[in-house]
């Protein structure tokens, strides 16, 4: 016997309209006859995961894990490392890349497979990184905590994989503007339309099947993209990566040349069509007014031309004139879009930008500390590592009393711009299934010993106390001597 889908039986479907007017007006024609049968219209429930707890004490252990996992990854804003790509993808794309096959390029036999596949994914993560960056992706944003909830990161991808399967992905569960893959095809950004569609997307896709591998979503930061335009459904996959992007440090050089912030109006929510001349001809009656500014960047598409940043800057002659005409402007509409106006901070902002950058480089020596490091890690491992990037001079591999390693090293190298180069190249790179963590020793460590002592004091002298536990056996026991007072053995 053969059993026919229900839907098959009842002869029913399910119709999805984007317009809500559409679907009344659909709504509308019930009761049309339709290839000699007359149509009855009914609404019908959106479908949701959303199950009280008896209903999912029913379904099957597995099934309940991944709807509690979920749950959990929409509501989540922490990552462990945003730029996760796939080992086996990782592989494959190196593998493909050389024209060789991954058994060739992963001898299970060789001694440094390990530091072959770290290799090829820091190398795999550089192409990443300049791909997004010449599309106008602030990769310094991946530092900051908050998220977006229209822009998301799908990692674990396959290698390989096309742009036109991930926008089909989420084109079901809302409207894509724009979806940057990168040639090896192992990591992508989708931005949708409205932030309820990046919710509904990232609820229904996370840990979805995809491939051979499961995806792993993330919230993107909120200011990724330095175009703070939304994408005209456009697709960037497989571009060439070789374009000038704006980075923060032009923006905050040409802040710093405009007039202090204390008589500096910051106007948000421009009309992309909305120029210079524009925005001054808005604010030119007002008393005080001298100068105004829309804020641009170059158009990677055309070469030449510029793209609105969609914000701008007033500025007056004093900030009390600031003030009241931020009071007079604020929500005034230009070119049918209702202005948001603040006092702009650019001037504090430039000036703490450059502190952390001198902070940076104070900090930068020649040496390196590399934390997280698989136990199993040996010397001889960090050092090809490190070398295929910069020239050391040495590596030190602190060890426990038990002469195992403490999960860290330093590496020493010839100059502070071969350091740097490493930290750059190296950073975020995993190890043996271990993600590197990568920071400046200390600028007055002389050598290994002072650098562990201070990591010892910072743990609160937890090493000194496994010490002391050892070499006393099973440590101070307390007994009672005539019921007077405790004494220790």
């Amino acid at each position: 016997m053969i059993m026919k889908p229900i839907a098959d039986i009842l002869k029913m479907g399910f119709i999805l309209f984007r317009d809500p007017d559409a679907a009344v007006k659909a709504f509308q024609s019930d009761r049309t006859t339709f290839q000699g049968r007359i149509l009855h219209l009914l609404p019908a429930k959106a479908k949701t995961d959303e199950l009280d707890e008896f209903a999912l004490a029913k379904l099957p252990l597995k099934q309940q894990n991944l709807i509690k996992k979920r749950k959990k990854a929409a509501a989540s804003t922490w990552s462990w490392n945003s730029l996760y790509l796939s080992q086996d993808a990782v592989n494959t794309s190196v593998a493909d890349r050389l024209g060789i096959s991954k058994s060739e390029l992963l001898d299970p036999t060789s001694s440094d497979a390990g530091v072959k596949q770290a290799l090829a994914e820091s190398e795999i993560i550089q192409d990443t990184k300049s791909y997004f960056a010449a599309n106008g992706v602030n990769l310094e944003s991946f530092k900051s905590k908050p998220r977006s909830d229209e822009v998301v990161l799908v990692k674990n991808l396959d290698a390989n994989t096309k742009s036109e399967e991930i926008r089909n992905l989420f084109e079901e569960h809302g409207k894509v503007l724009r979806v940057l893959i990168p040639p090896t095809g192992v990591i992508a950004i989708v931005q949708l339309a409205s932030p309820s569609d990046g919710k509904r997307a990232f609820s229904k896709l996370a840990y979805r099947r995809f491939g051979s591998s499961q995806l792993f979503l993330e919230k993107a930061p909120r200011d990724i993209f330095f175009d703070l335009r939304p994408a005209q459904s456009q697709d960037l996959g497989h571009q060439p990566a070789a374009v000038e992007k704006v980075s923060a440090s032009d923006l905050l050089a040409e802040d710093a040349k405009q007039p202090s912030h204390d008589a500096t109006l910051f106007v948000k929510n421009l009309n992309f069509d909305t120029d210079t001349k524009a925005l001054a001809d808005a604010f030119h009656h007002l008393e005080g007014f001298k100068s105004a500014l829309v804020k641009t960047k170059k158009d990677i598409k055309r070469p030449g031309q510029t793209l609105s940043m969609g914000f701008g800057f007033v500025s007056f002659e004093n900030s009390d004139l600031a003030a009241a005409a931020a009071k007079v402007m604020d929500g005034h509409v230009l070119m049918g879009h209702k202005l948001q106006i603040r006092a702009s901070h650019r001037g504090l902002d430039a000036a703490e930008e450059r502190k952390k950058k001198e902070e940076i480089a104070n900090k930068a020596t020649c040496t390196l500390i590399v934390k997280n490091l698989p136990f199993q890690a040996s010397k001889r491992e960090i050092k090809a590592l490190f070398s295929a990037y910069s020239q050391i001079k040495a590596v030190r591999m602190p060890k426990k009393f038990n002469h195992s390693g403490r999960g860290f090293a330093f590496v020493d190298f010839s100059s502070t711009k071969e350091a740097a180069s490493a930290l750059q190249a190296l950073e975020g790179t995993h190890l043996l299934g271990r993600r590197l963590i990568l920071q400046y020793a200390e600028a007055d460590a002389v050598d290994a010993e002072e650098e562990i002592a201070k990591m010892q004091k910072k743990v609160g002298g937890q090493v000194n106390k496994v010490a002391l536990q050892e070499l006393t056996g099973q440590g101070r026991k307390k007994f009672n001597v005539g019921g007077d007072r405790d004494e220790g053995d």
